[in-house]
């Protein structure tokens, strides 16, 4: 039986940054759209409102368990780990497809490129650091 090392300063600051992250990333994600359709042209948000049922099924599940490996790393439940794994897995699909499916650079290079990006680094780095944290028994 393995004892549980105390975690340093910086994994509090990576599980509260989870949070924050997720927290802000529901919260900007349910203006997207508001955004576009007023950024966008007739013709270009229907290509966007067009978006697949399985898309927002897999985006959703994406968030919500991302959210929940961000409550699991802070409550330091090894969990944590295969919620970021989900969440990783699901993020490079859905934002892929974001990327190579729609053309909406002219209207926000933020939006279309950057965005899904960044998304895909954070869910790839919270996955690594919570195998990392089970490794150092941070978490258990």
């Amino acid at each position: 039986m393995r004892s549980e090392s105390k975690p340093p300063v910086s994994f509090w600051i990576v599980a509260v940054f989870a949070i924050i992250w997720n927290v802000a990333e529901v919260y900007f994600s349910s203006f997207e759209l508001s955004f576009l359709e007023r950024n966008l042209t007739a013709e270009q948000f229907k290509v966007i409102e067009s978006i697949p049922i399985w898309y927002s099924v897999v985006f959703l599940a994406a968030l919500f368990s991302e959210f929940l490996g961000s409550l699991m790393l802070f409550m330091r439940k090894k969990i944590a780990t295969l919620f970021f794994g989900i969440s990783f897995i699901t993020l490079v699909f859905v934002e892929s497809y974001w990327l190579l499916y729609y053309d909406i650079k002219n209207v926000s290079i933020v939006i279309s490129t950057i965005v899904p990006i960044l998304v895909i680094a954070v869910a790839g780095f919270l996955y690594f650091y919570s195998r990392n944290a089970t490794r150092k028994d941070w978490i258990s």
